[in-house]
């Protein structure tokens, strides 16, 4: 086995499955991979590390198979079961292999095992040792969305542009419609929420007149999403992705788009400081307390979407296209190229996608030939990709833990032309 340092040692044990979760993964399962939390993780961390996504399916199987009642009781040093069912592999293929039909969920199966053995979590090529690891819950999860519950967020908790205008320049945290701009000949907007040096944004066009665009940067408030521990300083993921967020904003509203910028924070603008400082007072519409509980974070910040939808399709607004930006955390050793999710039962959601990796394509294409990119479009059931209304793409900018990755991240002018990538591909 790997005996890197930061690589915990998986093995491998017999345990019967039972018929509910026989019934739940469609897949009979006898072994599970096992883990060893570290210190510091949740079980959605864990996850992650083991580059399955923290969606409550994932959650609800680890709990199950681990016999966990509270997903927050879980504890440091530690072995559990993870929800990676280990099948023996036939020689021949992944669907044979584990008894399912879809070519599309056997890719996904073999692409995640190369990714384990890249990220040093596996030891050997499944394809040489025999054992192929099945996600049990990872793929066409419907992550709750079948639950009946109270909206969090009601109509009056959702701002809206101010109609009131003078003629020149106006003071809101959301942009004007392009019409008011044009009826008022205004060229610029202030936009405080961008902060100092961004708070001016000048419109160089209409040319997204009537588009609505619903920008969200993952986590923030109590979750700071993945954490990088360096020796002089502490990278967190809502910051990083919160500074994209805001420049691909800014970019939208140049071009006479609607932006609603779900998750605000009104200290913190556009920064071009390379470490970004992490802290906890982003609020939902620069208003509302974030939840803890991530169930109910979620909920809120889909209800909030899907509340600004409907209020912009009344009015006439056809074009609504979302987009959530993460950055992950992998192993440190496993560069990431920008990658994206999209809704399944939504066809223009996977166009959105496409688009959108298309333009990093041929961006890596033309700045770095040599290097290649490898970035990815694929479904997975996240639960704000399959539950929000407008057309939305999941973007996540790159492995927060790698050295390599971190310059993405950590010079402004590359956050910068993050954000210019995804404007062109949203703009398609």
């Amino acid at each position: 086995m790997n005996s890197k340092p930061d690589i915990m040692l998986l093995r491998m044990f017999y345990i019967s499955i039972s018929l509910l979760l026989a019934t739940v993964t469609g897949i009979a399962s006898e072994n599970y991979a096992l883990c060893k939390v570290k210190p510091g993780e949740n079980v959605e961390s864990l996850l992650k590390r083991y580059l399955l996504t923290p969606h409550s399916c994932n959650i609800n199987t680890f709990l199950e198979i681990n016999n966990i009642k509270n997903k927050n009781l879980i504890y440091s040093g530690r072995v559990y079961k993870l929800p990676l069912a280990i099948k023996p592999y036939n020689g021949i293929n992944i669907r044979s292999s584990v008894g399912i039909s879809d070519y599309e969920t056997a890719k996904k199966i073999e692409k995640l095992n190369l990714d384990l053995l890249e990220a040093g979590i596996r030891d050997q090529n499944f394809r040489d040792n025999k054992k192929i690891w099945v996600p049990i819950s990872e793929f066409d999860c419907k992550d709750g969305s079948s639950d009946a519950f109270s909206p969090a967020i009601t109509d009056s908790l959702v701002n809206t542009a101010d109609d009131s205008l003078d003629n020149k320049t106006t003071d809101i945290l959301y942009t004007p419609t392009a019409t008011e701009l044009k009826r008022t000949g205004v060229k610029t907007i202030n936009v405080p929420l961008m902060g100092k040096g961004y708070d001016v944004v000048h419109i160089e066009d209409f040319s997204l007149a009537g588009q609505v665009f619903y920008i969200i940067g993952g986590h923030g408030g109590p979750d700071p999403g993945a954490v990088y521990k360096g020796t002089n300083h502490t990278l967190c993921e809502d910051e990083y992705a919160y500074d994209v967020a805001l420049r691909l904003a800014r970019n939208l509203m140049q071009h006479g788009a609607i932006v609603e910028i779900i998750v605000q924070d009104l200290d913190d603008g556009i920064r071009d400081d390379a470490i970004l400082l992490c802290d906890t007072d982003e609020r939902t519409l620069g208003i509302h307390e974030i939840p803890r509980d991530q169930k109910k974070r979620l909920r809120e910040r889909v209800n909030v979407v899907n509340s600004l939808y409907e209020q912009y399709k009344k009015k006439g607004y056809k074009i609504h296209k979302a987009i959530e930006i993460h950055v992950d955390s992998r192993s440190k050793h496993l560069r990431q190229d920008v990658f994206f999710y999209y809704n399944k039962n939504n066809p223009n959601s996977k166009v959105l996608a496409e688009n959108v990796q298309g333009v990093f394509a041929a961006k890596y294409d033309k700045h770095q030939k040599n290097r290649g990119y490898h970035g990815h479009v694929e479904d997975r059931g996240i639960y704000m990709v399959r539950n929000v209304k407008p057309d939305m793409v999941f973007v996540e900018l790159a492995n927060i833990t790698n050295e390599a990755d971190q310059k993405r991240l950590l010079i402004n002018t590359n956050r910068q032309a993050l954000a210019n990538w995804l404007f062109e591909g949203l703009r398609k």
